[in-house]
């Protein structure tokens, strides 16, 4: 508005003005046209700054508006923080008076520990002690064991042997006693030992201890396998019934009857066979050991009876066994 004051009052003047006047004039609104372009330039660029500078406090503003927000979050997370810690404080206190407390009683608990500790030591010791002791018992009985479990097989081959040789001298018995067997005659293994029943009906009459003549056979038979095998020992026992004897003689009772009846048969053996009288041993048991009720006639038959008892000498039949 200024501007075109100023115009006008030049372009009345002007008509009155000389021409250099006029040129002056000129050069002057030329001047002043150019500083008003220049101002509106700088008038503008004011503005963009301006806005620039509005735009700026504008983010400013709301970046301080950020700041006191986070800066009153963080004032209440050290609130918080400071109250933790507080509380941490306390707690520390708590469990340090604690602590002294416990220091101070487990002490006394440690110095117990300690003795305990000790005397299981002790203990440890000692047992460690009896176990060496144990083991070296251990092994002289493991020795033992191993010396006795050889004994033991040797034994196993030894009854084996014995087993072998019993059932070799019952098998000749029993083949030289075949013809006489289930004729009042019977051959049995028994405890190691060959049992040679004759029945007194084969042997004796009632009530006699005179050798019958159907006997001598079967008895020669017999003491041919002892004279061929002279290392047997041979154990000739009588046996009566219940039956009282009633003797006029020397032999007054079942019990000299039984023992008269084991010397005849002895007697009768040697008179057949080359056997050392030595080897041989009468008994008498009389009624004592029978093998079956004296209450009925067949039971009281069966006791009647003499049994020849024969041992093998099992460790020289062994030869004897290798050479058969």
């Amino acid at each position: 508005m200024k501007f075109f004051r100023i115009l006008i009052s030049i372009t009345a003047v002007s008509s009155c003005v000389s021409s250099k006047v006029h040129k002056n004039l000129m050069n002057s609104y030329k001047q002043l046209d150019s500083i008003h372009m220049a101002t509106l330039h700088e008038n503008n660029q004011l503005k963009a700054d301006n806005r620039a500078l509005m735009d700026e406090v504008a983010f400013l503003s709301a970046y301080i508006d950020k700041l006191r927000s986070d800066s009153l979050d963080y004032y209440h997370n050290i609130l918080s923080k400071s109250r933790q810690i507080d509380e941490l404080n306390w707690s520390y206190e708590f469990l340090l008076e604690n602590n002294k407390l416990l220091m101070n009683q487990s002490s006394a608990e440690n110095r117990k520990l300690m003795q305990r500790l000790e005397k299981l030591q002790e203990e440890l010791q000692q047992r460690e002690d009896s176990l060496r002791s144990e083991r070296v018992r251990l092994e002289q009985l493991s020795l033992r064991l191993t010396d006795r479990e050889k004994r033991v097989g040797e034994l196993e081959v030894t009854l084996s042997q014995k087993d072998s040789i019993l059932r070799f001298f019952t098998d000749r018995v029993s083949r030289a006693l075949m013809p006489f067997q289930g004729k009042g005659l019977q051959v049995a293994m028994r405890d190691g030992k060959v049992y040679v029943t004759l029945e007194n009906a084969l042997l004796f009459e009632s009530g006699s201890w005179t050798l019958s003549e159907r006997a001598i056979p079967a008895l020669k038979n017999l003491a041919k396998v002892l004279e061929d095998n002279p290392d047997l020992s041979v154990l000739v026992e009588g046996h009566t019934d219940s039956d009282p004897f009633r003797g006029q003689t020397a032999v007054r009772d079942n019990w000299d009857l039984s023992v008269m009846r084991a010397t005849s048969v002895i007697k009768a053996l040697l008179a057949n066979g080359n056997i050392n009288p030595a080897r041989i041993v009468a008994g008498g048991r009389g009624e004592f050991h029978p093998i079956a009720p004296n209450t009925t006639p067949e039971g009281k038959a069966q006791n009647r009876r003499t049994e020849i008892i024969i041992t093998p000498d099992y460790s020289k039949l062994v030869d004897l066994l290798k050479v058969k």
